[in-house]
């Protein structure tokens, strides 16, 4: 059983008092039972790995001593299973995926999936707007996506991925709801809707199944990918942090957890607590929960961000709300120079010191995601936003190409790319994001400072694809989905699988180890600190796959 851990000591000082009397009004065996999410998940490792005794500091000192550059590659939307459901490494290393022991699919998947009756498909309801699903019958199981969905072709199919539909799709650990909650639903549905509508009428109703998102891509597809993890560390037990989708998950990155907006109205709030709300909940896409606490997307009020989201900015998360340290705060205090390159930045620089309130043309500007995706940079929602910006932290992915070839990078780099390039489906194709990150990684590997440097590949958050491995419940908001990672370094342990229990907290736990920087709060102080995957008395060598 896992404790809880008091999410009190990192809200706002106004909702601690509120929000300790309604954590102590929950029994936490019914919680933990009542999600059924504890059954098959790896045993945590907290604290630092093999830090005990004198080889343990030993560890630490290397670690220190040999890494001085933390490179977080952040793509969008893809879960584990979805990208290497069918790896096998070619060491005979066991992969918790879709395969059994034989290298066959896992019996155990097959029918799984179920309407919101709790009926299995007989056959899986597959989108007549893709071209390739068109005349196709498939059963109900996983099944190879490129002979209908090419990794390098993109159509206009994303599967839905909000805060409480993920969690009804995970349904208490099953796995079994992910076809049924894909696709459909309303934008918003009112509270009293919400209070009137039985549950299952309800998924019935908004819900449109759809069956590729069970759909997995092989190292055919994806060729670099598999190469790295075939070459350096693939995570199999890695998670996104937060149920939903990409504007939380980016901010777990940086601060592991949401914003908050206390002084947001009633009718933007979901009125039940989300562990409460079943599959009702699933479609209750309110963009805040009973306590305030942002679940879905909502884009930031300063710098550049969305054209056309006036409605959506006007219950954005008041930066001022935002009282806590994220880790550029920490790297600050600390005197460790990091930076968050976006592709395309210097484009949209003009706008990065305005407010979405401001006179003249305020900062709603950017009116495609292939050229900028505001909700995805976390450092806008931040009361520090115009120092970060100039003090140079906010920087452009062509410079980060150029500092890797001059061997000029911050202590900390994170990467992301418009919607041209992150791999989030409708936007992006598997493979075009996959070129993008091998020139990210090519660069870094051919610079003078590929020795001294780790690089993680990673993603927000699984997108709505289907991954077979049941979530743990740490506290209230995660975690979501399993989520493809990989560690790339000259010191990262050949050929490795990972199977301790980790994720994205467990980059900022690695970063805040490496540069002796304070937790954030219980996620990065309890998670899994990723040093198992690297080996400090190997010989560095040059990069390959």
């Amino acid at each position: 059983m896992v404790a809880m851990p008091a999410l009190a000591s990192f809200r706002p000082k106004k909702l601690q008092g509120q929000e300790s009397r309604h954590m102590r009004g929950i029994d936490r065996r019914r919680f933990l039972k009542h999600l059924g999410l504890m059954a098959g998940s790896a045993a945590v490792a907290p604290g630092l790995t093999g830090i005990a005794g004198a080889s343990g500091m030993s560890s630490l000192q290397k670690l220190r001593h040999r890494i001085d550059h933390v490179v977080v590659i952040f793509q969008e939307n893809r879960s584990f299973d979805h990208y290497f459901g069918t790896f096998r490494p070619r060491n005979g290393q066991q992969v918790l995926n879709l395969l059994d022991g034989n290298g066959q699919l896992d019996g155990a998947f097959v029918g799984l999936q179920k309407n919101p009756a709790g009926i299995p498909y007989s056959v899986l309801p597959l989108p007549a707007e893709i071209p390739g699903f068109s005349t196709a019958e498939l059963p109900n199981q996983p099944f190879h996506m490129a002979p209908y969905l090419p990794a390098d072709s993109d159509v206009h199919w994303d599967p839905r991925h909000r805060f409480f539909r993920m969690m009804a799709e995970i349904n208490r650990g099953r796995m079994d709801r992910f076809v049924a909650l894909a696709g459909g639903g309303r934008k918003h549905l009112s509270r009293d809707d919400f209070l009137k509508i039985d549950p299952e009428e309800m998924a019935f109703d908004l819900a449109r199944p759809s069956g590729p998102v069970l759909g997995y891509y092989n190292g055919e597809d994806l060729p670099f990918y598999h190469h790295l993890a075939h070459r350096y560390v693939l995570f199999d037990n890695f998670f996104q942090a937060m149920s939903g989708g990409s504007t939380g998950n980016a901010l777990y990155l940086v601060a592991c957890r949401s914003c908050v907006n206390p002084g947001v109205a009633d009718r933007h709030v979901a009125p039940l607590d989300p562990w409460k709300a079943g599959f009702g909940g699933a479609f209750f896409d309110l963009p805040y929960d009973s306590e305030r606490v942002m679940v879905n997307d909502l884009p930031p009020v300063q710098g550049p961000t969305g054209a056309g989201e006036a409605d959506a900015l006007r219950i954005s998360p008041p930066p001022h709300a935002q009282t806590y340290d994220n880790i550029g705060d920490r790297l600050d205090q600390a005197r460790v120079d990091w930076a968050w390159y976006n592709e395309n930045w210097n484009r949209v620089k003009p706008w990065a010191l305005k407010t979405a309130f401001g006179p003249g043309d305020g900062s709603a500007v950017v009116d495609t995601g292939k050229l900028y995706v505001a909700h995805h940079n976390p450092f806008q929602y931040y009361p520090r936003w115009k120092e970060y910006v100039r003090s140079g932290h906010i920087r452009d992915a062509d410079d980060f190409l150029e500092d890797a070839r001059q061997g000029t990078l911050p202590g900390v780099s994170f990467l992301k790319a418009s919607a041209a390039h992150d791999e989030h489906p409708a936007d992006s194709a598997p493979f075009q994001g996959m070129r993008w990150v091998e020139r990210l990684v090519r660069a870094v590997a051919e610079g003078p400072a590929w020795e001294r440097t780790a690089i993680f590949i990673t993603y927000d958050e699984g997108g709505g694809f289907w991954d077979s491995r049941p979530p743990k419940v740490v506290d209230h908001y995660g975690f979501g989905t399993r989520i493809p990672a990989l560690l790339v370094s000259p010191w990262a342990r050949q050929g490795l699988v990972d199977h301790h229990l980790a994720s994205t907290a467990s980059i900022l736990r690695f970063i805040g180890t490496r540069f002796a920087l304070e937790p954030l709060n219980h996620r990065d102080r309890n998670a899994y600190d990723l040093l198992g995957a690297f080996d400090w008395d190997q010989r560095p060598g040059a990069f390959h796959v």
